[in-house]
């Protein structure tokens, strides 16, 4: 009854096999990192954000190097100093390392949700543009090529969806 069944099986999957074979199914496959890394929108973003976010950087950077220099001076001259001014620079030291994490983590969150946003909205336009050509060019399956072993060149559509994506800015 087991091996019955077994052969039953086989037979099954090898009617399905040739089934899908015959359903002659077209797909296509893109390349998203290439994409988003050749879109002008992509670098437009960057630069925006880049520019959005330079004095607060500056600050940060700022910052960073008022608490290394109160730490060097610390460092250098604390056992010459008297206690008063040792424990005066402790606590100035201490107050720019906490406005400095503070600052600096702020700065890290909005910096990312604001990547964030940015990336939805590219990544909706390549949507928009896979689901075009796929409508257009009758395909019915578009995967990542991230994640095919292989695939020959005449199907990759990259480089249509970044030309229509590049279009809609």
């Amino acid at each position: 009854m087991n091996k019955l069944m077994t052969v039953a099986l086989a037979g099954a999957v090898a009617l399905g096999a040739a089934g899908a074979a015959e359903a002659d199914t077209k797909i296509a496959v893109i390349n998203l990192p290439q994409i988003i890394s050749e879109l002008p929108q992509t670098k437009a973003a960057d630069a925006r954000l880049k520019s959005q976010f330079s004095s607060r950087v500056k600050e940060v950077e700022r910052l960073a190097d008022q608490g290394k220099a109160l730490q060097d001076k610390l460092t250098r001259d604390g056992g010459s100093m008297s206690q008063a001014d040792y424990t005066k620079n402790q606590r100035k030291l201490a107050e720019v390392s906490s406005e400095y994490r503070l600052k600096a983590q702020a700065l890290e969150e909005d910096r990312r949700r604001a990547l964030k946003t940015e990336n939805d909205k590219i990544l909706t336009k390549i949507q928009a543009a896979i689901e075009k050509i796929a409508k257009d060019k009758h395909f019915d399956i578009v995967l990542s090529g991230d994640n095919v072993a292989y695939a020959v060149d005449s199907i990759n559509i990259s480089d249509q969806v970044i030309q229509i994506v590049s279009k809609d800015k």
